[in-house]
């Protein structure tokens, strides 16, 4: 599975697999209802895999799949990123960083045109360092979620080759 960003806070994922949808989501089915490794869902053809409640801790990451099939082949994407609530609390922190630069901005420059007291002006700098210290929170978090994420995928990439050489028997 290559990662098509990983330079991003939600790391996408992409693979691409000759072995038919079914095979992989029943895999994965019977792989989540017997191990204790990572727990997870199985809805359609979307796969939701966390840790266990035992070792879940602020910071770590889930991994949301998608199988779909696409001209003959099986495509799987997938996205990482910090459970719901995380991903919310930053989604506001970010919009707060921006609103802040955008409206607090404005009527900084607005006011330092014309000539006014330009009280506002703080706002720019203000929120670049709250967008700065959004954004190293997040790759702190990240890196404190790596084994976890690495644990995530490993359980992936074991379910796609086992489905594969499922597959691959049942064809011979």
């Amino acid at each position: 599975m290559t990662v098509t960003n990983a330079t991003r806070i939600r790391p996408k994922y992409h693979l691409k697999s000759k072995t038919p949808p079914s095979f992989l989501l029943e895999e994965l089915q019977h792989r989540l209802a017997e191990s204790g490794e990572v727990i997870g869902k199985v809805v359609e053809n979307h796969v939701y895999l966390c840790m266990p409640e035992s070792e879940q801790h602020y910071w770590s990451p889930e991994l949301r799949i998608n199988i779909d099939s696409e001209g003959g082949e099986t495509t799987i994407r997938g996205i990482a990123g910090p459970n719901g609530k995380v991903w919310a609390t930053f989604m506001v922190f970010y919009l707060l960083a921006i609103m802040l630069f955008i409206f607090g901005g404005s009527l900084g420059v607005s006011a330092w045109f014309l000539g006014l007291s330009s009280d506002w002006l703080w706002s720019i700098p203000a929120s670049v360092v709250l967008y700065l210290i959004i954004l190293f929170s997040a790759k702190y978090g990240q890196k404190l979620g790596r084994s976890q994420l690495m644990q995530l995928r490993g359980f992936l990439d074991r379910c796609i080759a086992q489905a594969d050489m499922r597959h691959r028997q049942s064809m011979a």
